[in-house]
Protein backbone atom coordinates (compact mmCIF):
# COMPACT_ATOMS: atom_id res chain seq x y z
CA UNK A 1 0.00 0.00 0.00
CA UNK A 2 1.33 3.40 -0.94
CA UNK A 3 2.48 5.66 1.58
CA UNK A 4 -0.59 7.86 1.20
CA UNK A 5 -3.29 5.76 1.23
CA UNK A 6 -1.57 4.34 4.03
CA UNK A 7 -1.79 7.77 5.56
CA UNK A 8 -5.35 8.12 4.94
CA UNK A 9 -6.32 4.56 6.03
CA UNK A 10 -5.29 5.46 9.41
CA UNK A 11 -6.67 9.08 9.77
CA UNK A 12 -9.85 7.34 8.68
CA UNK A 13 -8.93 4.65 12.25
CA UNK A 14 -8.42 7.50 14.31
CA UNK A 15 -11.91 9.37 13.09
CA UNK A 16 -14.11 6.40 13.28
CA UNK A 17 -12.31 5.28 16.69
CA UNK A 18 -12.59 8.44 17.96
CA UNK A 19 -16.26 8.62 16.88
CA UNK A 20 -17.23 5.49 18.02
CA UNK A 21 -16.00 6.47 21.50
CA UNK A 22 -16.99 10.30 21.94
CA UNK A 23 -20.74 8.47 20.84
CA UNK A 24 -20.25 5.46 23.30
CA UNK A 25 -19.67 8.63 25.98
CA UNK A 26 -22.89 10.43 25.38
CA UNK A 27 -25.06 7.61 25.65
CA UNK A 28 -23.10 5.60 28.44
CA UNK A 29 -21.16 8.62 30.37
CA UNK A 30 -20.60 6.32 33.53
CA UNK A 31 -20.35 2.25 34.34
CA UNK A 32 -18.00 -0.25 32.83
CA UNK A 33 -18.45 0.85 29.18
CA UNK A 34 -17.45 4.40 30.21
CA UNK A 35 -14.07 3.16 31.06
CA UNK A 36 -13.44 1.58 27.72
CA UNK A 37 -14.51 4.23 25.48
CA UNK A 38 -12.48 6.88 27.27
CA UNK A 39 -9.39 4.18 26.54
CA UNK A 40 -10.15 4.36 22.85
CA UNK A 41 -9.95 7.91 23.34
CA UNK A 42 -6.75 7.78 24.82
CA UNK A 43 -5.07 5.27 21.84
CA UNK A 44 -7.04 6.80 19.05
CA UNK A 45 -4.71 10.70 20.65
CA UNK A 46 -1.70 8.76 20.77
CA UNK A 47 -1.80 7.61 17.50
CA UNK A 48 -3.19 10.72 16.02
CA UNK A 49 -0.09 12.42 17.44
CA UNK A 50 2.06 9.32 15.87
CA UNK A 51 0.73 10.18 12.72
CA UNK A 52 1.35 13.53 13.26
CA UNK A 53 4.91 12.98 14.69
CA UNK A 54 3.69 14.94 17.77
CA UNK A 55 4.41 14.33 21.60
CA UNK A 56 2.80 13.05 24.31
CA UNK A 57 1.43 16.24 25.45
CA UNK A 58 -0.33 16.53 22.30
CA UNK A 59 -1.84 13.59 22.78
CA UNK A 60 -3.21 14.85 25.99
CA UNK A 61 -4.63 18.01 24.52
CA UNK A 62 -6.32 16.20 21.59
CA UNK A 63 -7.60 13.30 23.87
CA UNK A 64 -9.26 16.23 26.75
CA UNK A 65 -10.50 18.23 23.47
CA UNK A 66 -12.22 15.16 22.61
CA UNK A 67 -13.67 14.19 25.92
CA UNK A 68 -14.56 17.94 26.16
CA UNK A 69 -16.63 18.02 22.90
CA UNK A 70 -19.06 15.06 24.38
CA UNK A 71 -22.28 15.67 24.90
CA UNK A 72 -25.20 13.14 26.30
CA UNK A 73 -27.52 11.65 24.41
CA UNK A 74 -28.60 11.99 21.32
CA UNK A 75 -27.02 15.27 20.30
CA UNK A 76 -23.41 13.48 21.08
CA UNK A 77 -24.22 11.46 18.23
CA UNK A 78 -20.74 12.09 16.24
CA UNK A 79 -22.04 12.43 12.22
CA UNK A 80 -19.65 13.41 9.26
CA UNK A 81 -19.89 17.42 8.40
CA UNK A 82 -22.08 18.09 5.81
CA UNK A 83 -21.41 20.30 2.65
CA UNK A 84 -22.46 21.91 -0.72
CA UNK A 85 -20.58 22.91 -4.12
CA UNK A 86 -21.84 24.81 -6.61
CA UNK A 87 -21.37 23.92 -10.41
CA UNK A 88 -22.49 26.92 -12.66
CA UNK A 89 -21.01 27.28 -16.32
CA UNK A 90 -21.63 30.41 -18.23
CA UNK A 91 -22.89 30.80 -21.87
CA UNK A 92 -19.46 30.24 -23.18
CA UNK A 93 -19.01 26.59 -21.60
CA UNK A 94 -16.93 27.78 -19.22
CA UNK A 95 -17.23 26.81 -15.13
CA UNK A 96 -17.53 29.02 -12.16
CA UNK A 97 -14.52 28.83 -9.48
CA UNK A 98 -13.33 31.08 -7.00
CA UNK A 99 -10.16 31.38 -5.37
CA UNK A 100 -10.17 30.52 -1.64
CA UNK A 101 -8.66 32.56 1.26
CA UNK A 102 -5.88 29.84 1.16
CA UNK A 103 -4.80 31.16 -2.28
CA UNK A 104 -6.25 27.78 -4.08
CA UNK A 105 -9.05 27.65 -6.57
CA UNK A 106 -12.11 25.78 -6.21
CA UNK A 107 -15.77 25.36 -6.65
CA UNK A 108 -18.01 27.98 -4.37
CA UNK A 109 -19.43 26.30 -1.79
CA UNK A 110 -19.16 25.32 2.20
CA UNK A 111 -20.67 23.52 5.11
CA UNK A 112 -24.15 24.35 5.14
CA UNK A 113 -26.00 25.96 7.66
CA UNK A 114 -28.87 24.79 10.17
CA UNK A 115 -32.50 25.52 9.02
CA UNK A 116 -31.92 25.75 5.00
CA UNK A 117 -31.96 22.66 2.76
CA UNK A 118 -28.84 21.59 0.54
CA UNK A 119 -30.17 23.38 -2.46
CA UNK A 120 -31.00 26.74 -0.29
CA UNK A 121 -27.27 26.54 1.13
CA UNK A 122 -25.82 25.87 -2.54
CA UNK A 123 -27.17 29.27 -4.06
CA UNK A 124 -26.22 31.02 -0.57
CA UNK A 125 -22.77 30.25 -1.08
CA UNK A 126 -22.81 30.70 -4.48
CA UNK A 127 -24.34 34.59 -3.99
CA UNK A 128 -21.71 34.93 -0.99
CA UNK A 129 -18.47 34.24 -2.21
CA UNK A 130 -19.28 35.43 -6.14
CA UNK A 131 -22.57 38.16 -6.36
CA UNK A 132 -24.04 35.73 -8.26
CA UNK A 133 -27.50 34.86 -8.03
CA UNK A 134 -27.62 30.60 -9.40
CA UNK A 135 -30.75 28.19 -9.25
CA UNK A 136 -29.58 24.62 -7.90
CA UNK A 137 -31.60 22.32 -10.91
CA UNK A 138 -29.93 18.75 -10.34
CA UNK A 139 -28.26 17.46 -7.74
CA UNK A 140 -24.91 16.41 -9.05
CA UNK A 141 -23.03 14.02 -6.41
CA UNK A 142 -22.61 13.35 -3.12
CA UNK A 143 -19.19 13.73 -2.38
CA UNK A 144 -17.13 11.76 0.28
CA UNK A 145 -14.21 13.71 1.14
CA UNK A 146 -12.47 10.66 2.45
CA UNK A 147 -12.99 8.85 -0.96
CA UNK A 148 -11.43 12.34 -2.71
CA UNK A 149 -8.65 12.15 -0.61
CA UNK A 150 -9.06 14.07 2.46
CA UNK A 151 -7.17 13.47 5.28
CA UNK A 152 -9.18 16.39 7.22
CA UNK A 153 -12.83 16.24 8.68
CA UNK A 154 -14.98 14.11 7.13
CA UNK A 155 -17.42 15.54 5.29
CA UNK A 156 -20.19 14.66 2.83
CA UNK A 157 -20.49 17.43 0.16
CA UNK A 158 -23.74 17.50 -1.83
CA UNK A 159 -22.86 18.49 -5.25
CA UNK A 160 -25.58 20.47 -7.30
CA UNK A 161 -25.45 21.74 -10.90
CA UNK A 162 -27.14 25.48 -10.97
CA UNK A 163 -27.98 28.02 -13.55
CA UNK A 164 -26.50 31.50 -13.29
CA UNK A 165 -29.88 34.06 -13.06
CA UNK A 166 -28.68 37.22 -12.14
CA UNK A 167 -26.49 39.12 -10.12
CA UNK A 168 -22.98 40.15 -10.81
CA UNK A 169 -19.73 38.65 -10.60
CA UNK A 170 -17.79 40.29 -7.21
CA UNK A 171 -16.17 38.02 -5.18
CA UNK A 172 -16.81 38.97 -1.14
CA UNK A 173 -13.12 40.05 0.08
CA UNK A 174 -14.16 37.86 3.39
CA UNK A 175 -15.50 34.96 1.14
CA UNK A 176 -13.25 34.32 -1.89
CA UNK A 177 -9.60 36.17 -3.61
CA UNK A 178 -11.15 36.13 -6.81
CA UNK A 179 -13.88 34.72 -8.97
CA UNK A 180 -13.74 33.98 -12.79
CA UNK A 181 -14.89 31.62 -15.41
CA UNK A 182 -12.59 28.88 -16.71
CA UNK A 183 -12.75 26.25 -19.43
CA UNK A 184 -12.70 22.67 -18.12
CA UNK A 185 -10.06 22.08 -19.90
CA UNK A 186 -7.76 25.56 -18.76
CA UNK A 187 -8.40 25.22 -15.01
CA UNK A 188 -5.94 27.12 -12.74
CA UNK A 189 -2.93 25.31 -11.98
CA UNK A 190 -3.05 26.09 -7.60
CA UNK A 191 -6.42 24.09 -6.83
CA UNK A 192 -7.77 23.47 -3.68
CA UNK A 193 -7.48 20.07 -3.97
CA UNK A 194 -5.61 17.11 -6.96
CA UNK A 195 -8.94 15.66 -7.54
CA UNK A 196 -10.54 16.51 -9.97
CA UNK A 197 -13.38 14.07 -10.77
CA UNK A 198 -15.61 17.18 -9.64
CA UNK A 199 -14.71 18.39 -13.64
CA UNK A 200 -15.37 15.12 -15.26
CA UNK A 201 -18.87 14.77 -13.67
CA UNK A 202 -19.23 18.87 -14.55
CA UNK A 203 -18.87 18.14 -18.17
CA UNK A 204 -21.12 14.98 -17.77
CA UNK A 205 -23.78 17.15 -16.60
CA UNK A 206 -23.21 20.10 -18.80
CA UNK A 207 -22.29 18.76 -22.07
CA UNK A 208 -23.37 15.26 -22.28
CA UNK A 209 -26.92 15.17 -20.94
CA UNK A 210 -25.99 13.39 -17.59
CA UNK A 211 -29.02 13.58 -15.18
CA UNK A 212 -28.68 10.86 -12.34
CA UNK A 213 -26.54 11.94 -9.59
CA UNK A 214 -23.19 10.24 -8.44
CA UNK A 215 -22.72 8.97 -5.37
CA UNK A 216 -19.48 6.31 -3.97
CA UNK A 217 -19.82 2.64 -4.37
CA UNK A 218 -19.49 0.32 -1.71
CA UNK A 219 -16.40 -0.87 -0.70
CA UNK A 220 -16.58 -1.68 2.93
CA UNK A 221 -19.95 -3.82 3.99
CA UNK A 222 -20.72 -1.64 7.02
CA UNK A 223 -23.14 -4.65 8.33
CA UNK A 224 -20.18 -7.59 7.40
CA UNK A 225 -19.12 -9.13 10.97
Amino acid sequence: MPDSELFLELARFVERVTAIARTGLAFKPDGYDCERYEELLHEAARLSTAIARGGAPDAEAIRSRWRAEVIDGYNGYVTPGVGCGVIAFNPRGEVLMIKRPTGKWWYPGGFCDVGLSPAENAAKEAREETGLIVRPQRLMAVIDSRKFGSPQRHIYSMLFYCTVEGGELRPSPLEALDARFFALDNLPRELHREDLRWAALAREFHFEGRVEPYFDPIAIDPLSP
